[in-house]
């Protein structure tokens, strides 16, 4: 028979049955063994971290043996970081990667080839979501809006970051000849956001693997704790006594992440708090600038002005960064603006952006003349407000839940911004801005792949469990859960708990959380499929009640001649970055190790 839902036996001995379909859209990870393959540490020579950002990426490593000697290209010999951008051919093959894109994608443009052409940026956050399950094969609109599937731009763009690492490491004009093998003689590790669900993490570990990147040689770290590695090595080993507390706000460009530890006396870390945050990184008052253009333009001209100068467009929203960084709170900012926009809103309106401004809400904060955009204090400041909010109001509410907090630190390429800075001094008296900021998660998580037990514990973000059916209690149950299988009655969509939520899991001793037994719901089927949910609760009791979502499937391969008593042994282990499974099939005495999958 085909694939269906193995069920857990009640605390009377029922055996559950079949059950509601999972939520559609979403497919089975691919091309990686289910099997967990221990790290091959004996082997790596060096460990190589690729912070993998919104807006910007990078790499760092350093060398068994060389740990605090970390070593990073600075792209163009000025920055740690390229910008995350993507350009493939029209065959939608691999073209370019970072500034490089860029400029082939300007040349395009210059000869009106560039429609074609794929060009991708920003489009990390696509991953960040929180109400629907994510789908593997999901699709990526292009800048023109041009679909293409998002595994293939994601592993493109780690492939190409690989690849320029080995390029370094393997030049021939280098001292010392290593001939270093990506898939023995290195240990990755790729950052991902704390806030990310488990399906994106296990999304970013199957674009790593598509990019030539080993399964078993690969570990994911959580952003805020790579910046929180980091920032303690900062603050200098006589600063960090034991039982220190503090607070990491690493604000990137697409999330806030805000990770709270307290220093063990071995000198590991302690995570005092589930990561928190959300997405509001600093693009957000890139997309407040930009809505404001759109209010006053209107979308057609600004896609207009984006297809036909694309160039432009660029030079806009890059001058605005640089003076978005530099903004303090006082006084205006003041653009080059392209004239190309200007005369574009005069021919498909009739009259001047200046004109009609005059009857405009905006008109005492927005100017244009003389070929600049003059944007007052308070328009800029209000650019900022949303981000700046929630931020505060997220640290201030951390606060409340956890005290002693000695300082602050504030990380990410968000934290260059100054009035950031001076917004968040006014609020918090304990700040402390480590040198390079932008660099902490980068640095941080190459720290973190010599010592993956740096962080001793960490607190569970959610309370996990697995969709049931169990025996029908009128006084318990609605109606609507009542399912009727082999002359009995049972209650569909119970929550069965695995782990409940602030739950300290160690490092060192994972924990193995609340092993449950499981049964078929069918005899003679050749694989057991079950769903993992999570929930915001301590103790849901049913699987699509508010504050529930859906995590993924645990898939097994059983013994396809069993019978509807085939016992599988279910525990979800907890205490890493990622939430792996351990599925033990009684009868036949095999134990099956991996991660949640997708749906399919």
């Amino acid at each position: 028979m085909g694939t269906t839902v193995a069920k857990p036996k009640d605390d009377d001995g029922a055996v559950g049955g079949r059950r509601a379909q999972p939520p559609p859209g979403s497919y089975p990870r691919q091309g990686l063994t289910e099997k967990v393959i221990p790290h091959s540490k004996s082997n790596a020579m060096l460990v190589a971290a690729i912070d993998f950002g919104t807006t910007y990426s990078g790499y760092a490593y350093s060398f068994i043996g060389k740990a605090e000697e970390i070593l990073a290209t600075y792209w163009d010999q000025t920055s740690i970081k390229t910008p995350t951008v993507v350009l493939m051919n029209p065959s939608k093959k691999f073209h370019s990667f970072g500034e490089n894109a860029r400029k082939k994608y300007e040349q395009l443009m210059k000869t009106n080839e560039h429609k074609d052409w794929y060009l991708f940026e920003r489009f990390k956050m696509k991953l960040f979501v929180k109400d629907t399950p994510l789908q593997k094969d999901m699709e990526l609109d292009d800048i023109l809006g041009k679909p293409m599937k998002a595994i293939e731009v994601f592993s493109a763009a780690i492939r190409y970051i690989k690849e320029h690492l080995l390029g370094v490491l393997n030049d021939p004009d280098r001292d010392e000849q290593l001939k270093i093998k990506p898939d023995t003689d290195i240990r990755w590790v790729l950052t991902v956001p704390a806030i990310w669900n488990d399906l994106s993490k296990t999304f970013m570990r199957q674009a790593a693997y598509y990019a030539g990147i080993p399964d078993h040689m690969l570990l994911l770290a959580l952003e805020p704790e790579a910046a929180s590695l980091f920032c303690k090595k900062e603050l200098g080993i006589d600063k960090v006594p034991t039982g220190c507390r503090y607070l990491v706000l690493d604000l990137g460009g697409g999330t806030a992440d805000i990770t709270c530890h307290e220093v063990n006396t071995d000198g590991t870390l302690k995570e005092l708090h589930p990561p928190t945050g959300g997405d509001f990184g600093g693009t957000t008052i890139d997309n407040a600038f930009l809505n404001v253009l759109i209010r006053i333009f209107g979308t057609d001209i600004i896609t207009q002005f984006k297809r036909k100068f694309m160039n432009e467009y660029w030079e806009l929203m890059s001058a605005f960064e640089l003076k978005k960084r530099k903004f303090d709170g006082t006084g205006r900012v003041v653009l080059k603006f392209p004239v190309q926009m200007l005369e574009l809103y005069k021919e498909n309106v009739g009259e001047t952006v200046e004109e009609s401004l005059l009857n405009s809400n905006l008109a005492k904060s927005i100017e244009f003349k003389h070929g600049k955009v003059f944007i007052t204090e308070t328009l800029m400041k209000e650019l900022f407000n949303s981000a700046l909010t929630k931020i505060t109001n997220k640290t201030l509410e951390l606060l409340t839940v956890v005290s002693n907090i000695n300082c602050i630190m504030l990380v990410g390429g968000f934290s260059e911004s100054l009035y950031l800075q001076n917004v968040l001094k006014e609020y918090f008296d304990n700040l402390i801005i480590p040198n390079e900021p932008v660099a902490a998660v980068l640095k941080g998580a190459v720290i973190y792949g010599h010592e993956t037990k740096a962080i001793s514990s960490r607190k569970c973000r959610y309370t996990y469990g697995i969709a049931r059916m169990i025996k029908f209690d009128p006084e318990k149950h609605i109606g609507r859960k009542k399912v009727r299988m082999g002359g009995f009655a049972y209650c569909d969509d119970s929550f069965s708990k695995h782990i409940e939520i602030g739950t300290e899991v160690s490092v060192h001793t994972p924990e193995k959380a609340r092993e449950r037994e499981y049964f078929p719901s069918v005899a003679e089927q050749k694989q057991a499929v079950l769903e993992v949910y999570k929930s915001e609760r301590r103790d849901p009791m049913f699987t699509d009640e508010e504050g529930c979502e859906f995590v993924g499937l645990i898939k097994v391969d059983i013994d396809p001649k069993g019978n509807i008593w085939s016992k599988l042994k279910v525990r979800m282990i907890f205490g890493g970055t990622e939430l792996f499974t351990e599925v033990t099939d009684v009868k036949n005495d095999m134990i099956t190790k991996g991660s949640v999958n997708f749906i399919g």
